[in-house]
């Protein structure tokens, strides 16, 4: 089902964006509802390559990086290695029409679960890099892109 995005510039929405995700224990059936809940939301935004749980109000470490016809749904992710910074122009789904310049690694190596329970490993360079980043920012209440 396709889920409103919460947005900073709505008082109620900031209080949720900036709480801190929790780890999810189990891959039961709510957050396999929630997963495509997040999926639904994505796929119907024009343009958008990322989103958090905790941008439709759930606070779990869950979000899918989307690009170049790849995506990851990524379950308590954790960067476990990085190399090199660039700068990009980035956007949010939480900050509708706002782009800032940010500096991010170049290139990360993530550990994480996938959404069938698997341990897996990833290594992205360039904007996948970027928006895994950017969404594992969302983890802690975090917005490069929002300033108050």
């Amino acid at each position: 089902m396709i889920k409103r995005i919460l947005v900073y510039n709505n008082e109620e929405d900031r209080k949720i964006l900036k709480q801190k995700s929790e780890k999810v224990k189990e891959i039961d059936d709510d957050i396999k509802n929630l997963i495509q809940d997040m999926k639904d939301t994505l796929h119907a935004i024009n343009n958008g390559k990322g989103i958090s749980a905790i941008q439709i109000g759930v606070p779990k470490q869950i979000c899918i990086c989307s690009w170049g016809g790849d995506e990851y749904i990524l379950i308590n992710p954790e960067i476990t290695r990085v190399r090199g910074e660039e700068s990009y122009l980035e956007g949010c789904l939480s900050v509708p029409g706002i782009y800032k310049e940010v500096t991010r690694y170049q290139k990360v190596w993530c550990s994480y679960t996938d959404e069938n329970g698997e341990q897996q490993e990833l290594a992205q360079g360039g904007r996948m890099s970027d928006i895994i980043q950017h969404e594992l920012d969302h983890f802690n209440g975090e917005c490069k892109i929002y300033s108050e």
